[in-house]
């Protein structure tokens, strides 16, 4: 089975601005992968206000970069491996259908790390990446959780003539528009 078209569900979702719609079939999906409802509370108990002010605080900074760079993309990086340590990469290109743009990046901005969840991720998911039911509901729903913490910030600035863009992997980004 591949778990990972789940997260690319709500990806689609998030894209299209149905947050609610992406929660509530995260939440379906975790359930259905035998994630236990106390571990979905805790994840959905995280408060991430500190980490989305941090985002918005160097989001700011980016898109002033960003427009002196003639940047076409801004694009933010955190690692489930490190204790969600994110950077905010500023991209001189940017292509919907090639995902080697965000390797252009010539200047990024180091925002730290997001408290709460790695700790979820290694004990309960146990460090796994989409490879059985329960750590792909985890991923989700960890994954839902902080794109919509970026999001949150990221629709004030969508104006800004860059795209902004979230992901934890290097292959795919979850674009707000």
């Amino acid at each position: 089975m591949n778990y990972y078209n789940h997260w690319e569900e709500c990806v689609r979702k998030i894209e299209q601005g149905q947050i609610k719609e992406a929660e509530s079939y995260a939440v379906k999906t975790a359930s259905k992968f035998k994630v236990k409802q106390e571990l979905i509370d805790k994840i959905f108990s995280v408060n991430l206000q500190s980490y989305e002010k941090k985002i918005e605080e160097f989001l700011i900074e980016c898109i002033q970069r960003g427009k002196q760079e003639n940047a076409k993309a801004l694009l933010l990086y955190y690692s489930l491996d490190n204790g969600w340590d994110s950077t905010i990469y500023i991209c001189q290109d940017y292509d919907s259908y090639d995902n080697k743009w965000c390797s252009s990046s010539t200047s990024w901005v180091d925002i730290g790390k997001a408290r709460g969840f790695s700790g979820i991720y290694k004990k309960d998911a146990e460090a796994a990446f989409f490879c059985d039911e329960i750590s792909s509901g985890i991923c989700i729903l960890l994954m839902l959780r902080t794109t919509i913490a970026f999001y949150n910030v990221a629709v004030k600035y969508k104006e800004c003539g860059m795209k902004l863009c979230v992901t934890c992997t290097e292959s795919d980004f979850v674009v707000i528009e």
